[in-house]
């Protein structure tokens, strides 16, 4: 995939209008024609990696990582869009993704483009082509999901439009687009191998389509098919990495946990998530983007399997001690070594709160996926480590979850849950829990697994609580210049918990607005309620 997707550029195709007879659709000598691409099914491999280079990834939200627009996390500076997530003051005009609608119908565009012409092609009925059409179909069904946990219902365009059709499309209901995902990803399944080996690591495989199937049926609540969809990856190949950490490095990219992820290959393909976020004044220029806060870091149990509020492990003087392994895993806290020194959080430490503009704004900065070997520099600045979109660990949980649901808390429920604790050595779960004291097990296990990894995001819309835990403050830890956790600081300041930053979260934030410019050029096209 790698090796493939880098030769794109010499490709110019004609995917959003087909003018076989225009003067206008002449190519320049030395480019491949629209024509030549649909007879040779190698050339339109390379379309579909035009395709796959579409896939949004969780490194380039625009200086900060999406969990800076949750309870999870801060960014370090006021101006990102993804502020105004925080803020509540985006409308229709500036949702802080609004290149999502427009650039998954782009996807989308070339997708239908792909299935309107491929049987034209030579051998297109045989494993190569038939490859070719689970991967379409997968990442169509992906692109489908996406738009509608943003908007809800979404317009099902299933063919390239012409200038001569009928451009004014109503939205379909979500249920009808979950219907439509679901029966994509069926029909990619049955096309697509179970794994990928070379050149080909990366692309979407059976275990892709089921894992995906069964996130997009557990976000609809449709309890049964999503534990099965589930359930049919859990029977397949798939295994928890031993080291939580180095899951996400670059030595370990494409590792049995992966189920699916964005391949990044520097120079030709990189990210700036490690400058972006990384410790201020340890590394070159790191500028702490994604500040985790204090409601995430209580989130991590000791290693007694109970939170800080009850475990006796727990001493207010030392509380980063004895801790799930996922928190030192992922979050950088004062006294953590990092890059060979000890990071001071505190107040006059370097890179600690007040340090720079750069620095944390809540006494932490976040571990997941950076790499202390990594030293970006001036003029080479992009990091490899892949972005993983779907990984063995969320199938476990998204399991637990739905079956939860729909049976109560059985034995598989406990199975699933404790197999990603066990993975760290945390302690399986109490017996005998009720249905909802297992939810929220499962809902906690959700945050510090998967933390940074964009699905509180989506998972507290889902369950509906974001009114709640997104529509008040966020907090840090200030510590004082000498360590402590209490008291007053050099200027006045109150040690301990500290307010960040308030938020607001209004109803109709559930659903992302659609466009404006869309409403305006679609009379058929309904706003969501509220917008």
């Amino acid at each position: 995939m790698k090796k493939i997707i880098n030769i794109l550029p010499i490709l110019t195709l004609s995917l959003f209008i087909s003018c076989d007879d225009s003067i206008l659709d002449k190519k320049p000598l030395g480019q491949i024609s629209d024509a030549s691409v649909w007879q040779d099914l190698a050339l339109v491999e390379l379309q579909v990696n035009d395709i796959y280079d579409d896939l949004p990834d969780g490194f380039n939200r625009g200086w900060y990582m999406l969990a800076a627009a949750t309870d999870d996390g801060e960014n370090s500076y006021v101006w990102p869009s993804g502020q105004a997530f925080n803020r509540g003051d985006y409308d229709a005009s500036n949702y802080p993704m609004g290149g999502t609608w427009n650039g998954h119908y782009s996807a989308i565009r070339k997708a239908n483009e792909f299935f309107s012409r491929i049987d034209q092609v030579p051998d297109s009925d045989g494993d190569l082509g038939n490859r070719l059409k689970g991967e379409v179909g997968f990442l169509r069904a992906y692109f489908y999901f996406d738009l509608s946990r943003h908007y809800g219902g979404v317009p099902l365009i299933t063919t390239p439009q012409g200038l001569d059709e009928d451009l004014l499309v109503s939205r379909n209901n979500y249920e009808e687009c979950v219907d439509f995902v679901v029966a994509e990803l069926d029909k990619a399944a049955a096309l697509l191998p179970d794994s990928h080996s070379g050149s080909n690591v990366g692309r979407a495989t059976k275990g892709a389509a089921l894992a995906l199937k069964g996130r997009v049926l557990l976000y609809a609540e449709r309890w049964a098919q999503s534990a099965q969809a589930s359930k049919d990856v859990m029977d397949m190949n798939y295994a928890l990495f031993g080291d939580y950490e180095g899951i996400f490095h670059s030595s370990n990219e494409n590792n049995d946990e992966v189920v699916f992820d964005i391949q990044f290959n520097e120079p030709d393909r990189s990210h700036w998530a490690q400058l972006f976020n990384g410790v201020n004044g340890h590394v070159p220029g790191g500028w702490g983007g994604t500040s985790p806060t204090q409601e995430l870091v209580d989130s991590y149990e000791l290693t007694d399997g109970e939170l800080y509020s009850d475990s006796p492990l727990y001493d207010a003087n030392s509380p980063y001690d004895n801790r799930d392994p996922r928190f030192y895993a992922s979050i950088i806290y004062d006294g953590a070594v990092w890059t060979g020194s000890e990071v001071q959080t505190r107040l006059g430490g370097v890179g600690g709160i007040g340090f720079s503009g750069d620095a944390t704004k809540t006494g932490y900065y976040m571990r997941k996926f950076m790499e202390e070997d990594f030293q970006p520099s001036i003029g080479s600045l992009g990091a490899s480590n892949n972005w993983i979109l779907i990984r063995y660990a969320e199938v476990l949980l998204n399991y637990a979850e739905a079956q939860n649901e729909e049976a109560g808390p059985d034995a598989t429920v406990y199975d699933a849950v404790n197999q990603v604790r066990a993975r760290v050595s945390m302690p399986p779960l109490p017996a005998g829990l009720s249905q909802s004291e297992m939810r929220d097990r499962i809902r906690r296990e959700r945050r510090v697994e998967l933390a940074f990894e964009e699905h509180r995001f989506w998972d507290v819309r889902r369950w509906r609580i974001a009114d709640d835990v997104l529509n008040k403050p966020i907090h840090g830890m200030r510590i004082g210049p000498n360590g402590e956790f209490s008291g007053t600081g050099p200027n006045g300041e109150t040690l301990g918990r500290f307010e960040v930053e308030n938020r607001v979260f209004e109803s109709r934030h559930y659903l992302a607005p659609i466009p404006q410019g869309e409403i305006d050029k679609n009379s058929n096209l309904t706003q969501n309620p509220n917008w």
